[in-house]
């Protein structure tokens, strides 16, 4: 039986993002690769997601604090310095003593000390932003993120990619081989694989969060690259028209504060909603009840919610370049970053429904979107390596 040590940090500590990836990737492989043995490595654990994997063939991997649980209950959390000890060392020498064949790091980073192990290396590197559009990014987050990119290149023996351009960039910004890089599309969770809920179900979650309307959707944490405030802007166009905007995302800063200023100066209170987050469990009602999705980030690695309202048959408008074309291809629609009007025009044509825009997937490209179709491909490079 061969074995697989996971990067499982994000998995077990993060909602979204990050974490969604980590827990497809490994419920992908425990699912339809059960072949492997999976040791995921993590710190500790959150209470949301500690049984989220209870397969016979995975054990979780913590510092030794409690040996006898297979799954400890939550701890004292480690200090800086033993953090980087398990991180860069501890995790090293369990894949070593392990006979690991395969170690995977899931997101962006692994171990400094990584090059002793013999096995094949693997790590997802999901994007370079950070280096495309520095100012969104405080700048020793910037430094770690180019130290942690480069060790992991370095060190990797394959590189996954969740699209073309995420390869692109960081072959221009590394210099990284393309021998060396694997592109794979990320997998969508499967609750948007499910039957559509039911109205009375759609219902009761928008009036549980003060949806009133008909609504847009928007999502993606609050900061100027995702560029939210471009479809505020389009809204102000719009003041006859009985719909809502609904932003979801976590803000901070003096970029939400902008939004803000704009919508209380033209009197915008009453069309958005400000939702900071919405459990995995729920998205699906936020997407069903949505007459479409407006995603007008500047630049992403892979635009995710674009490939969530296509599984939900939604209307998509987002933005030309980056990797959201590589995802929508000519299935929705598309405007320049700063088209005010042109976003303005589309939710019009959504509400007079003057177009149909939206598109109904094949059974073919719904599998794309598949953790199978993942797993598959990352087994594929799997067996290559080891």
């Amino acid at each position: 039986m061969p074995k697989i040590g996971f990067d499982a940090r994000r998995a077990f500590l993060n909602q979204s993002g990050l974490g969604n990836y980590s827990r497809e990737v490994i419920r992908g492989i425990l699912t339809f690769y059960p072949e492997y043995k999976s040791f995921l490595y993590t710190p500790d654990t959150s209470k949301l997601f500690r049984d989220v994997f209870k397969e016979p063939n995975v054990r979780l991997k913590r510092p030794k604090r409690n040996r006898k649980q297979r799954f400890e209950s939550t701890v004292k959390p480690l200090n800086p310095i033993q953090a980087y000890q398990w991180r860069n060392i501890e995790i090293v020498k369990s894949i070593i003593y392990g006979k690991m064949d395969v170690y995977h790091g899931l997101s962006n980073e692994m171990p400094k000390r990584i090059d002793h192990f013999r096995g094949a290396k693997v790590v997802t590197i999901h994007d370079v932003i950070f280096k495309i559009y520095p100012d969104d990014y405080p700048r020793f987050d910037r430094y770690t993120y180019n130290r942690r990119t480069l060790n992991a290149v370095k060190k990797a023996d394959a590189i996954v990619c969740p699209s073309a351009f995420s390869a692109n960039s960081l072959n221009m910004h590394y210099a990284v081989s393309p021998n060396k890089i694997e592109i794979i599309h990320p997998s969508i969770q499967s609750a948007f694989f499910k039957e559509a809920p039911e109205p009375q179900s759609i219902q009761r979650f928008t009036s549980q969060w003060g949806i009133k309307k008909n609504y847009i959707l928007c999502l993606g944490d609050i900061r100027p690259r995702k560029n939210q405030q471009k479809v505020v802007e389009a809204m102000s166009l719009l003041k006859s028209l009985d719909i809502q905007l609904v932003l979801v995302g976590r803000s901070s800063g003096t970029y939400i504060q902008s939004i803000k200023s704009f919508i209380q100066q033209e009197n915008l209170e009453e069309k958005i909603v400000w939702l900071n987050s919405v459990s995995t469990h729920d998205l699906p009602l936020l997407f069903y009840g949505a007459q479409a999705l407006v995603y007008p980030s500047v630049i992403e690695g892979y635009g995710l919610p674009i490939a969530e309202a296509l599984l939900c048959k939604l209307p998509v408008l987002t933005t030309q370049d980056s990797s959201m074309e590589e995802i929508g291809g000519n299935k929705i629609n598309y405007v320049k970053a700063n088209d005010v009007q042109g976003t303005a025009d589309f939710i019009q044509s959504v509400v007079d429904a003057t177009s149909s825009f939206a598109y109904s997937l094949t059974k073919e490209e719904k599998w794309h979107f598949s953790a199978e179709r993942q797993a598959k491909e990352l087994n594929s490079l799997y067996k290559r390596l080891i």
